[in-house]
């Protein structure tokens, strides 16, 4: 199996009633052909980099799941299918991938939103003293640099074409 990440853009008008049939469609062609959705990740409204089907602002999707090229196919042909669906782009993260470690990882991403976030941790607690001090930076004197009176100024534009010395005369 390998491990595909695939981002796509709704119509930005459809309502949260009208988009979810589009979503229950991909996650079900995901485990219809054996495939298995690691993440389904909602973006929400994003300005668009520039206008697509009449619209500057879309609903972004981020949609990760491991499976084979047929399934891609067919998760691309759904969605070239489907006018809600304004734009989207599948990427191959990992070519070879273990179904159980992705099991064992997903487990691990639910358990660890599900646990509460420890509190913020008070300035100065536990803290290193080396890492709270502000540190001094010591600059170098800069040297002045004389330039000479008789030194001709120089310049690096181009002489216009009638001057008298590319044309020979004095």
């Amino acid at each position: 199996m390998r491990w595909y990440e695939t981002v796509f853009i709704v119509n930005p008008e459809l309502s949260e009633e009208q988009r979810q049939p589009v979503f229950d469609k991909l996650k079900g062609l995901v485990s219809q052909d054996q495939g298995m959705l690691v993440k389904f990740d909602e973006w929400g409204h994003k300005r668009l980099a520039y206008e697509i089907k009449k619209h500057t602002r879309g609903y972004y999707v981020l949609m990760e799941f491991c499976g084979d090229g047929a399934l891609v196919k067919e998760i691309e042909r759904n969605m070239r299918l489907d006018d809600r669906v304004l734009k989207y782009m599948t990427v191959l993260k990992d070519k070879a991938v273990d179904v159980e470690a992705v099991k064992a990882e997903i487990e691990a991403a639910k358990e660890q939103e599900s646990e509460p976030e420890p509190a913020e941790q008070a300035v100065g607690e536990g803290e290193d003293k080396r890492d709270s001090e502000p540190t001094e930076t010591v600059e170098a004197p800069v040297s002045e640099t004389k330039v000479p009176e008789n030194m001709p100024e120089t310049s690096e534009q181009e002489e216009p074409e009638n001057d008298t010395r590319k044309n020979g005369a004095k």
